[in-house]
């Protein structure tokens, strides 16, 4: 008959019989080896016995199984007098007689304690792996659950310890080895293998940051001997504490400390002696944690490994901001790199090129407030001979407007050349863009120029009118302003109006977006239409590009060194004397 018999220090040894095939351990009663530890799973591990061999199963147990100091990761056969360790209980089993107390498996509670001292075996930056405490996720933690907390002095300092001199070494090796880091992972990867190297007596160190959301993720992690296939959780409780009062902490034993209002991770987690330090940047806020435990009962930290371990966190906290510093400037790289494509693709959706006619002559320009806008004009030709010139302003700028803007390049050119009217055009447009159901509006002026008649329809859609100047008389009108309608987008299905003017040899037309009449100056004053409009009433211009110049001086000389504030388009055209 086989046996398992205890061997922790701390516990009573006891012999327990295996007198049948297959025994179940864990913390469930209804075992046949029932262990009273809340760091035990359930159904724990169970021993089989098959053709007179005996095999160790772990049953996916949380805390997992070692045989040998080795994880038990599939049905694995005992070796006479091999070890078999289930969190903090050690059992050694023998396979054959030996002096035992006959009968049922019992019933015991388990003092808590390892004695084992396995050696790193996993190194990791893997979010995914490791979690914060479910009990404590959304629960606030009090400040009067921890402060600065002193050491008890019924434990016993482990001969592990670094000497002085070695952890003066280690910390300039690590200043100098994270001031040549600029990668996050690769600084943080060395943090934890530098503190492995300093404090050999702990069992685990992990770093938490926040994100740019300010919400908590543990972003680096090490361990010695444990099992990297499961879940690693860590207490939060600790780390909002220590985060909370930017303190450090200490405690010789986690699990007994009555400051930790016995918190259900730190009994599941196994923890005795932990060291946690706060992460500080140059703004003076707690920007993460460095931590470090150990689970065996025979080791406790001290205020010197507390001061090496707040030395390592300063300049640990200094290479973190570095890297994101680095991280920053490759993404303003990145994204400056696409501004430059997109104002590139942008400027495709222009014309590029005036139209080529025998009675008219044109003038464009285009200026984004910052790399991309949505301002858009257009020239489209149509059948009949015919030429549609639209100007269009997305409320907002930058790269949503930019978006919304080549939307609009594509619906205008489509409901143009599928509608018989300028009316139908617009109608078209606005409820298409209507149906999207996004927060954003379109103002659009469009005019359709008979080039066979000389006479030209006007649409208007919340827009600035376009402005006439008659060449006969000098008279300067606003086109369409009664009849304008509602910007597009705003309402599915509106009617909208035209109207229909003759133009004459000689006339002007001006079409703009409020980035010219709106322009600002130091004062805050506006350009305005009506200053528009006299510098046009002066006569000094008499065609497209004339009156196109006069009203960007007109601007620029309003504006001065002031800032633009909005895209800004402007299109002029005139039929030749």
């Amino acid at each position: 008959m086989a046996f398992l018999t205890t061997s922790n220090p701390s516990v009573a040894k006891r012999q327990f019989s295996i007198d049948k095939n297959e025994i179940t351990i864990g913390r469930d009663e209804k075992n046949d080896l029932h262990i009273k530890d809340e760091t035990v799973s359930r159904w724990h591990a169970k021993v089989t016995k098959k053709n007179g061999n005996y095999y160790i199963e772990d049953n996916k147990s949380r805390n997992g199984t070692l045989l040998n100091n080795q994880a038990v990761l599939q049905p694995t056969q005992l070796p006479d007098q091999s070890e078999i360790q289930i969190c903090e209980v050690t059992f050694i089993f023998s396979d054959g007689e030996v002096t035992s107390r006959k009968g049922n498996l019992e019933q015991f509670t388990v003092a808590q304690g390892i004695n084992s001292d396995p050696t790193i075996s996993s190194s990791s930056i893997n979010q995914s792996s490791v979690m914060f405490d479910e009990f404590e996720e959304s629960g606030e933690v009090s400040a009067s659950v921890m402060s600065q907390l002193d050491i008890p002095s019924h434990h016993s300092r482990s001969d592990n310890h670094a000497k002085p001199e070695q952890k003066l070494r280690a910390l300039t090796k690590i200043t100098h080895a994270l001031s040549e880091s600029v990668e996050r992972d690769e600084v943080l990867t060395k943090i934890l293998d530098f503190l492995f190297q300093l404090f050999t007596e702990a069992d685990r160190g992990f770093i938490v940051l926040k994100n740019d959301e300010g919400k908590l993720e543990p972003l680096g992690f090490k361990t010695r001997g444990a099992r990297t296939d499961e879940m690693v959780r860590i207490s939060k409780t600790i780390v909002k504490t220590v985060m909370g009062n930017k303190h450090p902490i200490i405690s010789s034993d986690a699990a007994m400390d009555d400051r930790f209002d016995m918190s259900q991770s730190i009994v599941d987690f196994r923890i005795r002696s932990i060291m946690c330090a706060p992460l500080i940047n140059s703004k003076d806020e707690a920007i993460g944690v460095i931590q470090l435990d150990t689970l065996k009962q025979s080791i406790a930290f001290d205020n010197e490994d507390l001061e090496t371990l707040v030395t390592v966190a300063m300049q640990a906290s200094l290479a973190i901001q570095k890297s994101d510093l680095f991280l920053d400037f490759k993404r303003a790289q990145s994204i400056r790199a696409d501004l430059e494509l997109a104002h590139e693709l942008q400027q495709r959706f222009l014309p590029q090129s005036s139209p080529d006619t025998e009675e008219f002559e044109f003038y464009s320009y285009y200026k984004a407030m910052q790399q991309v806008g949505g301002d858009y004009y257009d020239f489209v030709p149509l059948e009949n001979n015919r030429l549609a010139i639209i100007m269009a302003d997305v409320v907002g700028h930058g790269i949503a407007a930019a978006l919304y803007m080549a939307k609009i390049s594509a619906e205008s050119r489509f409901a143009l050349v599928t509608s018989k009217t300028a009316i139908e055009a617009v109608q078209k447009m606005n409820n298409s863009l209507s149906g999207l159901n996004i927060d954003r509006f379109v103002t659009l002026a469009l005019c359709v120029l008979d080039l066979n008649t000389n006479k030209m329809t006007v649409v208007n859609a919340g827009h600035m009118p376009p402005i006439l100047q008659k060449s006969a008389t000098g008279e300067i009108t606003q086109l369409a302003e009664e009849e304008s309608g509602l910007p597009l987008g705003i309402m599915e299905d509106f009617e909208y109006e035209s109207i229909e003017v003759q133009i004459d040899p000689g006339d002007q037309i001006v079409l703009y977006t409020d980035g010219i009449n709106e322009a600002m100056n130091a004062d805050g004053e506006q350009l305005t239409t009506e200053a528009m409009i006299a510098e046009m009433a002066s006569g000094q211009a008499k065609n497209p590009d004339a009156i196109g110049n006069l009203i960007r001086e007109s601007v620029a000389r309003h504006s001065g060194r002031y800032p633009a504030i909005d895209d800004a388009c402007l299109v002029c055209l005139g039929r030749k004397p």
